[in-house]
């Protein structure tokens, strides 16, 4: 005895063999052993989702102590010391739901592959193992149907579930994570970029920000922003949107945010921005819509009181760019309160999107707007 033992615990592959056969060297762990591969397999588990709340789910698959006794109708204590002696070999591993364990298969080894598919085959017409997978199929359908039934965690909470996201993770993360679609090896222009409000958000994600704009006093709040927050990538430089201090075809991506309304002749800055763009890059302005809000031009000092629809695209056609794609943003109802005090309207924004024609392609071919 004192030889096996030594020789199932010595590490070897024969001692591997001889302690998987020992652990399935018994007619109700093969029963589980099935019933675990089935769980992974059979309608109704991929589907089941994890849902802690309920005790109940997986998106690997497996099934929990309670789940197996009810299918092999036997006590739960039985099922664990079962369970135990597979956990042992690494036939199966546990994984936690809140208080709830859930078992699932393993398959890594060539001896483990080569035994399940053994017992696969063997318990492929025993009367108990399909009695057996009658069982589980019937908690798989219910284990679903729990999950999508009214009392559910979902079920409960799906009216409040936007408060409750925003309550715990805020209203803007989703936005955040999104500007992790930008391509790490782009270089983006951000045209105007005063204080370098947009810089934290886009420098984690790319090559190399280019941050431009004419005033000093903006330019300085806009390097200590960038000294504090350690954005290495970050270049700062002086100089007009009609004029970027760029070499040809350089850019990614141009963002011109709340910059047009301030210039003399939005046009000229949007042919600027095709000129530092490589071919298929592209160029996104915000800013407003066209709007009666006088205060715009007495005292933020802007000279073209927002923007239309067609005018916006008619110069970025002629500027060299194709498939405009534009959408309106409504105004934001903080935006709109603080205004409200004052007794004003509040200008709407827009977004438009355009894409520098490549080399013999017809700008403007492709609309969308």
């Amino acid at each position: 005895m004192s030889t096996t033992s030594s020789t199932a615990s010595d590490g070897s592959a024969t001692g591997r063999l001889i302690e998987l056969l020992r652990a399935l060297a018994d007619p109700t762990r093969l029963r589980i052993v099935r019933l675990l591969e089935g769980s992974s397999q059979l309608p109704g588990s991929a589907r089941s989702g994890v849902r802690g709340e309920n005790g109940h789910g997986g998106d690997h698959g497996g099934l929990s102590v309670g789940e197996l006794a009810d299918i092999l109708k036997l006590p739960q204590s039985t099922v664990s010391r079962h369970l135990k002696t597979l956990l042992d070999v690494g036939v199966v591993n546990a994984r936690r739901e809140g208080t709830s364990a859930f078992y699932r298969l393993l398959q890594e080894s060539a001896e483990a592959q080569a035994l399940l598919a053994m017992t696969r085959e063997t318990l492929l017409h025993d009367p108990a193992a399909r009695n057996d997978e009658t069982r589980l199929q019937a908690v798989l359908r219910r284990r679903e149907a729990e999950h999508n039934s009214a009392d559910s965690f979902f079920g409960k909470h799906a009216p409040q579930w936007d408060q409750i996201r925003t309550q715990w993770f805020g209203d803007r993360f989703h936005l955040e994570g999104l500007l992790a679609l930008l391509s790490p090896a782009w270089t983006v222009v951000d045209v105007g970029t005063g204080t370098g409000f947009m810089l934290p958000l886009i420098a984690p994600h790319v090559k190399q920000v280019i941050a431009v704009d004419p005033s000093q006093a903006m330019l300085r709040g806009a390097r200590k922003r960038v000294a504090e927050l350690g954005l290495t990538n970050v270049d700062i430089r002086q100089g007009k949107a009609e004029r970027l201090p760029m070499e040809n075809q350089t850019a990614d991506v141009v963002l011109l945010t709340l910059v047009l309304a301030y210039t003399e002749e939005p046009a000229e800055v949007l042919a600027e921005a095709r000129r530092v763009l490589r071919p298929g890059g592209v160029a996104l302005v915000m800013d407003l819509q066209p709007h009666g809000v006088e205060l715009f031009r007495e005292k933020l000092n802007h000279r073209w009181m927002g923007f239309g629809r067609e005018q916006m695209v008619g110069w970025m056609e002629r500027a060299g760019f194709s498939g405009m794609h534009w959408f309106g943003l409504a105004a934001e109802v903080g935006r709109a309160k603080e205004a409200g005090s004052a007794g004003l309207p509040v200008p709407d924004l827009f977004a438009v999107r355009g894409v520098a024609a490549r080399d013999g392609e017809v700008a403007g071919r492709g609309k969308r707007f």
